[in-house]
């Protein structure tokens, strides 16, 4: 136990108090002595040294983390498990069997809800680098990277607990979804948070239909199809699972002083197929904007044929570049958009300039309504 608390240094330790109320009292700290206060506990002191050189280093810092854990109402393991998180975000997803007929969960579930969590924080990552209603796909470098550094931490006993944690510093790229300015990690676990919020208080308040409208007006949609279906990744086959979602936040970060944060958030087993009707929706709205999209494009496949007048028009197969995606297309082309396409084929390094609607289905998708098709040479 002695080589636990030798590992905590006392700068972690006191950061993590100060986060609890706690306040350094000057003085001793020339002397190399931590020294402690809190207004709620008059009579009681926190003392440690600076130094992990001392002779009893893991004595007194086990003395102070037990009197934190006291103070606070926590364990000590809780204690300890979030000084170690003290730069960490934190998400512990919990998995409550609300039948209480197992004590254990289908292997294929738990890789299910794995491979969920990363879905989420993926997707809330995404939605703070661009916030749209679908995400093509989740391969942004930025959010690869904090899901990279993001750390699964140990598993607790009594539940099944998915504890994952964020160097809030992880990533230096600052996203633009919230007004204020904050590290790229933070605002990913805030936008889970806050994305989890509104859909569980939507359905307790059968307000889903104006949360929807909302997203679909807002200038920055916080909420994905992705978001939607990460979270149902956690659903159970006979639905008979709730899913707990609880947050510790960064001690050497603050929070919004005017954000609403809750600490923990339970999205009951029934409320998994409304959210499935969000995400439904969110994909369609994606799809119904289409039209607005723009493309670089390639011309792989020239299919069309000779008129009349003897030029030729008809389908071409492009390839669409979106984001980090290359979507197969079929267009219906004009005589004239016809030559700057055969143009765009036959050109190393040419390219087409095509605004249309992208509809829905298997590839080469169908781009109908084409009313900008320019050759561009790179």
């Amino acid at each position: 136990m002695n080589e636990i608390f030798q590992k905590i240094t006392s700068a972690d330790l006191r950061d993590f108090a100060k986060s609890l109320g706690w306040q350094l009292l000057p003085p001793l700290v020339k002397d190399g002595i931590y020294l402690m206060s809190n207004p709620q506990y008059e009579r009681r002191q926190l003392v440690f040294p600076i130094s992990s050189d001392v002779s009893d280093y893991p004595e007194v810092i086990e003395r102070c983390v037990n009197k934190l854990a006291e103070t606070s109402g926590n364990t000590v393991s809780a204690i300890i498990a979030r000084i170690s998180e003290l730069k960490d975000d934190a998400l512990r997803f919990r998995i409550i069997d609300s039948r209480g007929e197992q004590q254990y969960i289908p292997l294929s579930y738990a890789v299910t809800a794995i491979s969920g969590a990363k879905e989420l924080f993926l997707s809330a990552a995404c939605s703070v680098l661009k916030p749209q209603y679908h995400h093509p796909r989740l391969s942004r470098s930025e959010a690869l990277q904090l899901v990279d550094r993001s750390k699964f931490r140990h598993t607790e006993s009594g539940s099944f607990v998915l504890n994952i944690s964020s160097p809030v510093n992880a990533v230096e790229y600052q996203g633009n979804l919230f007004e204020e300015v904050m590290p790229f990690a933070r605002q990913t676990t805030l936008a889970i948070n806050q994305g989890l919020s509104k859909l569980v208080t939507a359905i307790q308040m059968d307000t889903l239909s104006e949360l929807v409208d909302e997203i679909k007006s807002g200038p920055k949609p916080a909420l994905s199809s992705n978001f939607c279906k990460a979270i149902t990744s956690f659903q159970e086959e006979h639905e008979g699972f709730d899913l707990f979602v609880d947050f510790n936040w960064a001690g050497i970060l603050p929070l919004p002083e005017k954000m609403q944060v809750n600490k923990s958030i339970k999205v009951q087993r029934d409320y998994f197929s409304r959210i499935d009707d969000v995400r439904k929706e969110l994909r369609n709205a994606e799809q119904q904007n289409r039209h607005e999209d723009i493309f670089m494009a390639s011309v792989e496949h020239l299919a069309g044929e000779l008129g009349p007048d003897g030029r030729r028009a008809g389908d071409v197969i492009l390839n669409l570049y979106q984001e980090d995606e290359i979507i197969k297309a079929r267009a219906s082309l004009t005589a004239e958009q016809y030559i700057q396409a055969d143009k765009a084929h036959m050109t190393p390094g040419a390219y087409i300039k095509i605004k249309g609607k992208l509809n829905s289905g298997n590839q080469p998708r169908n781009l109908s309504d084409v009313i900008v098709f320019e050759l561009i040479m790179i």
